[in-house]
């Protein structure tokens, strides 16, 4: 995952970096890895804090937030987040103005995301996918869930189950409920369907 990152934030850097005549330079690959580290980090701590739902959906194709595309992204707080930790890393660690630092990390961070999200999300792309994504957040130690599939299943507000006006882990326990409901209610008898078996 981390190699693909930063293939992609090296590619959005030329514009937003190399050809910036605010930034030195000689900074210019240590600012393309700073970009990627923070992108990185933010994602990492975002699923430590409990925010797998969150990064689910930001990566599994409907990240993008209200309004979707790269505004929506710059909407998003996990977005937020990592721009304000990459722009302050730019104003701290390589002396840019506030100012600058803040349009860079608000221009390559949301687009190197947006790029990543339609790779991870695109079934035609077996380079990278929701599991190895988590499974590089996670040091790959998470098994026996496809978080591809969660993804999927998170991806639109048609997964809203529960009304809550979001959809998460709970839309999924939620979803199956109304389906076992559903079942009690269709007059089918358990007993029926056992006996059925047992001839």
């Amino acid at each position: 995952m981390l190699e693909e990152l930063i293939k992609m934030v090296t590619r959005q850097g030329q514009s937003d970096i190399v050809q910036n005549s605010s930034i030195p330079n000689q900074y210019n690959n240590e600012i393309i890895g700073e970009a990627g580290s923070s992108i990185f980090n933010g994602l990492q701590g975002m699923l430590a804090n409990g925010g797998l739902s969150q990064i689910l959906r930001l990566l599994g194709g409907s990240g993008a937030g209200s309004g979707g595309g790269i505004g929506g992204l710059l909407n998003n707080p996990v977005v937020q987040q990592i721009i304000q930790s990459f722009a302050g890393k730019l104003t701290n660690q390589y002396n840019l103005s506030p100012a600058v630092a803040q349009n860079v990390g608000a221009s390559l961070i949301p687009q190197v995301l947006s790029n990543f999200a339609q790779r991870v999300s695109d079934p035609n792309d077996s380079t990278i996918d929701m599991n190895a994504v988590i499974g590089s957040l996670t040091g790959g130690n998470v098994s026996g869930t496809d978080f591809n599939q969660l993804a999927s299943r998170l991806g639109g507000a048609s997964g809203d189950v529960d009304g809550d006006g979001d959809v998460d882990l709970q839309d999924i326990i939620a979803s199956v409920s109304g389906a076992a409901q559903k079942e009690q209610n269709s007059g089918n008898n358990i007993m029926d369907m056992i006996g059925g078996l047992l001839r």
